[in-house]
């Protein structure tokens, strides 16, 4: 009987397979694809699909590796963030993404070693003049969008094990120890995210995540859980990332401005 790590990598190589043709971030899309994916789905798919494309201008595909939550989102507050240059916004989440850095030296990481994963997203947080199409150009290039991701998950690790006593009574149901989760289901690159991981990255750089879910649910429209940071940038107006999932997969939405 095969292993559980030879299961899961055989599970990764044929999901690399499936996506290898697949950009980690597309341009922008209408919801075409998306509807003809479950045009032969139950009516609840196609119900909450009509309701997305009455409700947001577009979506960006992530490439299914299993770092597409940490994806989704890394590009997505790169976008805000170049987005709102020299606003109040912009100078605050800068400075909680520099913090990040500190995160990890308070939590025994060697930042001298690290300074590599961190290179490439600061420099996008320093160079936000850039046009949106460098940027996307950045997160297909597989070593500067790796790498941030690589970051990020490390990033999500320190905060974890600095705030134990919040998340783990969520991990202990399911690992034996908090480092077990960490060394399985954060650091290693290609791990599909839950909940908590979201909530980490949303506390990390309080700003507001909303999760569009595709699925059975009966409802008028596609349900939205929203996630809220403990301590969030307080500015006017300040931004949120918006997230498609559908089991075991996040994409990029982009919701109509609320008039």
């Amino acid at each position: 009987r095969p292993t559980d790590e030879e299961i899961l990598r055989y599970e990764r190589q044929i999901k690399e397979q499936q996506t290898k043709d697949t950009p980690l971030v597309s341009s922008l899309l209408d919801f075409s694809a998306l509807e003809a994916e479950y045009e032969n789905g139950e009516l609840v798919y196609r119900n909450k699909i009509q309701h997305l494309k009455s409700t947001c201008l577009n979506m960006r595909t992530i490439k299914k590796d299993g770092n597409c939550f940490y994806r989704a989102f890394a590009f997505r507050l790169c976008e805000l963030v170049r987005q709102h240059y020299q606003m109040p916004w912009y100078y605050k989440i800068v400075e909680r993404a520099k913090q990040s850095r500190e995160l990890m030296t308070t939590m025994g990481y060697d930042m001298s070693l690290l300074e590599d994963f961190w290179e490439p997203f600061g420099e996008i947080l320093d160079k936000p003049e850039e046009s949106e199409d460098k940027l996307l150009e950045r997160f297909q290039t597989d070593y500067v969008s790796d790498t941030i991701v690589c970051y990020l998950r490390i990033v999500t690790a320190a905060l974890l094990k600095r705030d134990r006593d919040l998340y783990e009574a969520f991990i202990l149901d399911s690992f034996p120890t908090l480092e077990d989760f960490l060394a399985t289901s954060v650091e290693p690159m290609g791990v599909e995210s839950d909940q908590i991981h979201i909530v980490a990255m949303v506390n990390v750089f309080g700003i507001e995540c909303k999760i569009a879910n595709l699925d059975t649910t009966e409802s008028s429209g596609i349900n939205y859980h929203e996630i809220s940071p403990m301590e969030p940038i307080q500015v006017d107006n300040a931004p949120s990332i918006s997230l498609l999932y559908r089991p075991g997969h996040y994409d990029v939405l982009y919701p109509k401005p609320v008039v």
